[in-house]
């Protein structure tokens, strides 16, 4: 007695089409795998270099000057971007990959290109799946960027806000 059946002809399509890989799908999984090996390759971290100049257009696009405050780059945001990104590190080589990707977006570069041009490549970014560099580079850009400006106080000195109540308190009007 055998214990092992052969597939019956009815369960043999369902298996060929759960096991069917279209061209897209293929094509998509290759390019994704092998994104993660050059985005895990130490020999990236090592040798990837973040186009300073394209990272200052890009906050400067996010956050530039005007009548009352100062551009990014003024503050001194990239400076302390790329300390919190030293090389060797992931953000480092997230930082490297998205400069190198807007650099090759036309034959100038990033930052020589029209402010409309750059802003319009930032929406994109800003709407770009987050799993991808164009995606995750903006929006990780983008937070540590507006974390890092407007915890200075030349951000809002020109503005006409209160200051904080502490440490001193409300004054009292109360009394």
């Amino acid at each position: 007695m055998n214990s092992t059946r052969a597939p019956d002809n009815q369960s043999a399509p369902l298996l060929k089409s759960a096991l069917a890989v279209n061209r897209r799908d293929a094509i998509l999984r290759l390019a994704s795998g092998c994104l993660v090996s050059l985005v895990s390759s130490p020999a990236v971290g090592q040798t990837a270099t973040i186009e300073r100049q394209t990272l200052d257009a890009v906050i400067d696009t996010l956050l530039p000057a005007d009548d009352m405050t100062p551009s990014a780059t003024l503050l001194g945001v990239s400076a302390e971007l790329m300390l919190l990104a030293p090389k060797g590190s992931s953000l480092h080589r997230l930082f490297a990959l998205g400069t190198t990707w807007l650099d090759t977006l036309d034959a100038r570069s990033f930052a020589e290109l029209p402010s409309e041009t750059r802003q319009d490549v930032l929406r994109y970014m800003e709407r770009a799946d987050y799993n991808e560099v164009p995606g995750r580079f903006f929006q990780l850009l983008r937070q540590m960027t507006v974390e890092i400006y407007y915890a200075q106080p030349q951000t809002y000195a020109g503005l006409s806000l209160n200051p904080a109540p502490q440490p001193e308190g409300y004054p009292p009007p109360w009394t």
